[in-house]
């Protein structure tokens, strides 16, 4: 059995080297593997994370390092990897030793009980209070909009199998969600309990805006359940409207003195124009989305490859 195993990397100069070497030595205690690969995936960091993914690279045949043009993000970065993976398992895990080498083990064996891909839980979740409220949020969406089942969580550590990532590799569009991208396919998903690590170096690299995006491609990309959510509303508060106008004129035949309500009808106005902004809003995001990718907006672009023979 072959593995690979992919990690986008962001400012992680200082810690990469021995991220590999640890992944190496947890490796070699897997008895089924017949060989792997270990691709770095440089997405544009700030410090000086390619020339070392450079140097490790020269040393090591078996780890590939691609150096992307411009920041795309952490999905779009685990795309370029998964794109040129040639494993029977791949695994996807991140840069920060905050996901153990030692865990390793256990996602394949998971995965060699019939799964076509295993998530991992935090037992003892170490990321900022930010982060865990935005995955709580996530979950909740992906909950509704992509059928996740409620007991797995969406964490960047998983394994996935050969079929899969084949299926993932025929998507082409510029907005990448690979969870999105999972749950397309399969929903033989299981999961395990692994121990959540305290960050090495640094600190994370996601922010609100960065959030936000996530979000929206959540909503956008992988279901039109929003739009519908917004015709039905749409529909409910015209129902509402029309049941207020017959009261209105009910109250005013029978007390024809009855002022006319500025503080209402305000309100009522700033409420439904609002709700129109959303709407719009949320058609935008859909409309801009196909346009780009109508015009081929990339996934990534590759400034250089090493150790790629292909």
């Amino acid at each position: 059995m072959k593995l690979s195993i992919v990690i986008p990397v962001y400012n992680s100069s200082s810690i990469i080297s021995k991220l590999v070497n640890n992944i190496k030595e947890e490796i070699t205690k897997i008895q089924n593997i017949s060989g792997y690969q270990i691709i770095l995936v440089n997405d544009c960091s700030d410090d000086n994370s390619w020339n070392e993914i450079s140097k490790i690279c020269i040393n090591e045949q078996f780890i590939i390092g691609i150096n992307l043009m411009k920041n795309y993000g952490q999905h779009n970065a685990i795309m370029a990897g998964i794109n040129i993976s040639d494993g029977d398992y791949v695994i996807l895990m991140d840069d920060d030793f905050q996901h153990s080498p030692k865990q390793i083990s256990k996602l394949i064996s998971k995965i060699e009980e019939g799964y076509d891909v295993c998530y991992t839980n935090y037992k003892n979740n170490k990321y900022s209070t930010l982060k865990i409220l935005s995955s709580k949020l996530n979950k909740m969406i992906s909950n509704f909009l992509i059928s996740k089942p409620k007991d797995i969580y969406l964490s960047s550590f998983k394994c996935l199998t050969k079929k899969i990532c084949n299926e993932i590799k025929k998507y082409d569009g510029p907005f990448v969600y690979i969870d999105g991208l999972i749950f397309d396919v399969t929903k033989n998903v299981t999961s395990v309990d692994v121990e959540h690590l305290d960050r090495m170096d640094g600190k994370t690299n996601y922010n609100i805006f960065k959030l936000i995006s996530l979000w929206l491609s959540v909503l956008t990309n992988f279901s039109i359940v929003p739009l519908r959510i917004s015709t039905i509303t749409g529909c409910f508060i015209t129902l509402i409207s029309f049941c207020s106008i017959l009261i209105v004129i009910i109250i005013k035949l029978l007390d024809p003195s009855t002022a006319a309500g500025w503080a209402s009808l305000m309100s009522a106005l700033l409420f439904f124009v609002g709700l129109q902004f959303i709407v719009l809003g949320l058609l935008g995001e859909y409309i801009g989305r196909s346009y780009l990718n109508l015009n081929k907006k990339p996934q990534y672009v590759v400034r250089e490859y090493i150790n790629l023979n292909k």
